[in-house]
């Protein structure tokens, strides 16, 4: 089973910048981040809507602009929030790439940025209509569903999106169907987030292929 760093190890690296990628891809994988637009246009890796949480300042990442971004620093860290390329340019070519697609229309600069990188890069998301443009414009492009806990057919949805990954709350991939429904269609299965070792023996028991976790564990 591999591992995948959430958000680059969360929990022992400000989230979603260039130090923790790089810093994650020495123990992890794959390396996972999320993708957003902000005001001026430019693709950066922020989880939130807004800048509240992870800086100083106030205000929808949408609305700001990547000059005014970059002026704050992340979670009393020294770093900034970074775009799409700088991240992707940080990153060691063996290490794959689980980008999270967090905003609609977004997904065809996604796939021009990611076009030249040597990386292995699955593209995922929640948002159905950003899978489908991924899909749409590169048949070839790797994909995966991520699952929310409305979804009622996961399985079905992703063959028909064409997806090669699905990805769930770890609690869904214990205590349901899923894993055995997926993996008889071939379905690549990721969970999130852990904490504990035994947990992803658990989920390695059960046929997971991956789990996502915010700091290293000892996984096989």
């Amino acid at each position: 089973m591999r591992l995948i760093a959430h958000r680059g190890f969360a929990a022992t690296a400000p989230e979603n910048t260039i130090a923790a990628v790089q810093s994650a891809a020495e123990y992890a994988d794959a390396v996972e981040f999320d993708v957003r637009r902000c005001g001026s246009g430019e693709l950066v890796v922020i989880h939130d809507e807004t800048i509240d949480r992870v800086t100083g300042g106030t205000g929808a990442v949408a609305d700001t602009s990547l000059e005014a971004l970059q002026t704050y620093t992340v979670l009393d860290s020294e770093q900034r929030v970074p775009t799409l390329e700088a991240v992707l340019e940080a990153l060691p070519p063996t290490v794959e790439v689980n980008l999270e697609l967090k905003a609609s229309e977004i997904a065809a600069d996604v796939l021009k940025a990611i076009a030249d990188v040597e990386n292995r890069v699955v593209t995922t998301s929640f948002l159905l209509s950003e899978l489908r443009t991924i899909r749409e414009l590169d048949p070839g492009q790797p994909s995966g569903l991520l699952v929310n806990r409305h979804l009622e057919t996961p399985v079905t949805t992703a063959i028909e999106l064409d997806c090669d990954v699905i990805g769930a709350n770890y609690w869904r991939c214990l205590s349901t169907w899923l894993v055995s429904r997926a993996k008889a269609v071939d379905l690549e299965i990721h969970a999130w987030s852990l904490e504990r070792r035994l947990t992803a023996k658990l989920l390695e028991w059960r046929g997971v292929d991956c789990v996502s976790a915010d700091r290293p564990l000892r996984v096989t």
